[in-house]
């Protein structure tokens, strides 16, 4: 697949939710964006639960107080699948 590269400015609040679920997912910054246009573009897509979406932003906080204690996405998920 060919790609192009191009260069965008975000505001500072856009590029920090984009930096911390780069850093909880363990994704590149392209991958975010580029889900994030396949979204808006109606391209399908995973949607998270909002149990799922509840997780991430507890892990996204827990990311911004504690770097150093970042948990794996999968691990995560796998924790939240097996609370039900």
């Amino acid at each position: 697949m060919a790609v192009r590269k191009v260069v965008i400015t975000l505001p500072e609040e856009l590029y920090a939710i984009v930096e911390r679920a780069r850093e909880v997912e363990q994704r590149t910054r392209s991958e975010v964006v580029q889900e994030a246009l396949r979204t808006y573009f109606g391209e399908p897509v995973y949607v998270p639960s909002d149990e799922e979406r509840r997780a991430l932003a507890l892990t996204l906080d827990e990311v911004a107080e504690a770097p150093a204690r970042t948990r794996d996405w999968d691990r995560v998920r796998a924790d939240l699948h097996a609370e039900r």
